[in-house]
């Protein structure tokens, strides 16, 4: 039976974590990533909270002595994501892939601790988690049967883009790219509706019905990964 491990890990050579440790605020989250035995390929979203630096980050990132190359694929006005060529002997990819341990779904870095969710078989776990700490210290978190419907290949992001509809999307996004989630706003609500060409009431309407699926999706999710967090804990 198929296993799913959730948990937490720092080692010592990792740049990723010491962009965190540099920049408190800024979360990293890999995307997709794979190795050739010598460096590692992955895309790399930055986020963080307002005022963070994101210019500052990146030529951070790009000026670490394992990293080969950087390319810059979007810039946003609160994330960006860069495209990393870097050392393997810098990631603990390449033992977590030998130990016979599957990456799936996204890899977050934040507050100097990298998050994973692994797939491996329920008989191999000791054996692969073994040879994991052997490079870094580790924290299983949560070690559950593996379920596709519940496994990061349909995700929090795919769930709230199903609910929310064509039109709520539409003025989310351009609310987001205007500056109305910023503070001070950078734009009203009534600026919205101008540029949708709409009343105020129909641009709100659009905007608090998104804003709820949106919120509720998310806080449902940071809810439920509290439960399992505390029940994790209380289990050892």
């Amino acid at each position: 039976m198929k296993k799913r491990i959730d948990l937490t890990l720092w080692h010592e050579a990792c740049w990723m974590l010491s962009v965190t440790r540099e920049y408190p605020s800024a979360t990293l989250v890999i995307t997709d990533m794979c190795s050739d035995g010598t460096d590692i390929l992955a895309t790399l979203v930055v986020t963080g909270e307002d005022g963070l630096d994101l210019e500052s980050v990146a030529e951070t990132v790009a000026a670490y002595p394992d990293v080969r190359a950087t390319d810059l694929l979007e810039a946003g006005a609160r994330h960006l994501r860069i495209h990393t060529r870097f050392d393997a002997t810098s990631s603990v990819y390449d033992t977590i892939v030998r130990s016979s341990l599957t990456p799936i779904g996204e890899i977050r870095i934040a507050d100097d601790t990298e998050h994973w969710t692994l797939l491996a078989d329920g008989e191999a776990i000791s054996t692969a988690i073994a040879d994991l700490e052997a490079v870094a210290d580790v924290d299983v978190r949560r070690v559950v049967d593996y379920e596709p419907d519940a496994s990061t290949t349909y995700t929090l992001i795919d769930e709230i883009r199903d609910e929310l509809s064509g039109r709520q999307t539409e003025y989310l996004l351009s609310a987001l790219e205007e500056g109305y989630y910023g503070w001070p706003r950078d734009v009203a609500a009534k600026d919205l509706a101008e540029k949708h060409d709409v009343s105020g009431p129909t641009a709100l309407e659009h905007l608090r019905k998104g804003e709820a699926v949106v919120l509720e999706r998310v806080l449902n999710s940071v809810r439920e990964e509290e439960r399992n967090e505390l029940s994790a804990r209380e289990s050892i």
